[in-house]
């Protein structure tokens, strides 16, 4: 049976690769760093940022699928230096790279693969470098460009932050996708020779604000908020590529919502 190392396999997407990867025949290895495990997978604890232990978790695996990431603190040295590592280490095997849609710079949205990368925040540059660095330690890489990630079998981060009140942005769109979906395509990737980016966004363009209000906000406790000069107002993403290429449909919130 072929090995998955998934990076990050205690985070919110991590966790979803786990659980689905031994349906399709793979036995699972993943790492984690402060949030212990508990079962589904061959766990190793591993700081992503360590060459040494990344390359160790990589032996003998088949592919790895890079989910691992910080937005905040320590982002650039996780982003950029951890995905270094683990782009070395996965030399051996094919690698799925899971990168942002915030490595552009929002002034056009509908985002191709081929278009510029522009990113305006310090997350965006961070992503933005790591694509670059796994171009060039892997260049048979696929690299997963993907938006806010919703609709797990426990409630994500943004239904946290929709279920408990805060200013969303009105004018700022993104292209969110169900985290099965999301999944279930880059466990699809995996099998694939597609090499460089490729889109993987919900097929729904909304706003922040809205967004919120379809995962169950209540209007009266959530603000209505403009963007401001530092953050890419409109990053949605062009998933035609990924849409030729897969099997897996990656819904729209509105379809998944809607049940």
């Amino acid at each position: 049976m072929p090995t998955l190392l998934v990076t990050g396999g205690r985070g919110y997407l991590g966790r979803e690769l786990v659980r689905l990867a031994p349906g399709l025949d793979w036995q699972v290895r993943a790492t984690w760093w402060t949030e212990p495990p508990d079962g589904g997978a061959e766990w190793v604890r591993a700081d992503i940022r360590d060459a040494g232990a990344m390359r160790a978790a990589a032996e003998g695996v088949t592919a790895v699928i890079h989910t691992a990431y910080r937005q905040h603190d320590d982002a650039w040295s996780t982003n950029v230096d951890g995905t270094a590592a683990v782009a070395a280490a996965a030399r051996a095997a094919r690698l799925v790279h899971v990168s942002s849609d915030l490595v552009f710079a929002g002034t056009q949205g509908r985002y191709r693969e081929t278009d510029p990368v522009g990113p305006v925040s310090d997350y965006g540059r961070s992503k933005a470098e790591a694509e670059r660095l796994v171009a060039r330690l892997h260049p048979e890489a696929a690299i997963a460009r993907t938006s806010l990630i919703y609709g797990g079998r426990e409630p994500g981060p943004q239904e946290r932050l929709a279920l408990t009140g805060s200013r969303f942005f009105v004018d700022e769109l993104r292209s969110p996708v169900q985290v099965t979906d999301l999944a279930s395509a880059l466990l699809e990737l995996v099998a694939l020779d597609h090499a460089g980016p490729i889109h993987l966004g919900g097929a729904d363009d909304v706003s922040r604000y809205d967004l919120a209000l379809l995962l169950g906000a209540d209007p009266a406790r959530i603000e209505a908020a403009k963007t401001s000069a530092d953050r890419a107002p409109d990053v949605t993403l062009d998933s035609s590529l990924a849409a030729g290429l897969l099997r897996t449909r990656l819904r729209g919130v509105r379809e998944v919502v809607a049940g």
